[in-house]
């Protein structure tokens, strides 16, 4: 196995990355969760490709160190490794290489199909509530399945911002949402990632798509 890069070697790989990204990025690679984009021809000559440490490499150290998880555990684990990977490649997706993106895009459908509850299948007509409490963290819920994700307010507003369908409601207390995160936890109807767009989560996007929506809504 390769040597694990030092601070300065690390800072040298993402020359012009801000200093408070680039300390998320450092703590990320110390968990063994970050995944390096693809570089450019100066940054191979400092950064070989022996040095570069992948997610799947991390997570393999990882499991090598604690037993098996099961259950709930397992499902908690994966969807924790789901939201890494999905920023992970929203946020270097553009630089990966086809492979690398096949590659993400794959592990994200194997664990999504993994972790979803079991029958679940979103319509496009689906009924949904969104809380939004005092921090980041939001419940997004399918009330006509009775599914309940957690999302941040980052990914809604990128996603879904601009739908209509769909029920908002904001809190000043965050124990509320906890406490409706347990209920749904006992039925085993939680999942503490965000849904998968266009397939767990089917609101409209755009103006089209809505008044696509309407018209079904009238037909039925």
């Amino acid at each position: 196995m390769s040597q694990p890069l030092k601070w300065n070697e690390f800072r040298s790989a993402h020359k012009g990355t801000p200093s408070k990204e680039l300390s998320s990025l450092w703590n990320e690679y110390k968990e063994g969760i970050y995944i390096f984009p693809t570089q450019s021809k100066d940054a191979e000559a400092e950064v070989s490709q022996d040095e570069v440490v992948t997610e799947n490499s991390g997570r393999e150290i990882e499991e090598e160190q604690k037993p098996e998880l099961t259950g709930k555990a397992k499902i908690l684990e994966l969807c924790k490794e789901y939201e890494r990977a999905l920023k992970n490649l929203e946020r270097w997706g553009d630089r990966f290489t086809e492979e690398q993106h096949a590659e993400a895009q794959a592990r994200l459908t194997t664990i999504a199909k993994t972790t979803s509850p079991k029958g679940y299948k979103c319509t496009p007509t689906d009924s949904w509530k969104l809380w939004l409490g005092p921090t980041s963290e939001c419940l997004l819920i399918n009330t006509t399945r009775g599914v309940a994700f957690t999302v941040k307010r980052s990914w809604w507003s990128k996603h879904y911002q601009n739908t209509i369908y769909v029920d908002r409601e904001l809190l000043n207390d965050g124990k509320l949402i906890w406490s409706e995160i347990q209920r749904y936890a006992s039925t085993d109807s939680y999942l503490p990632r965000s849904p998968v767009v266009g397939v767990e989560c089917k609101l409209p996007r755009s103006v089209k798509e809505i008044q696509l929506r309407g018209g079904q809504a009238q037909d039925l």
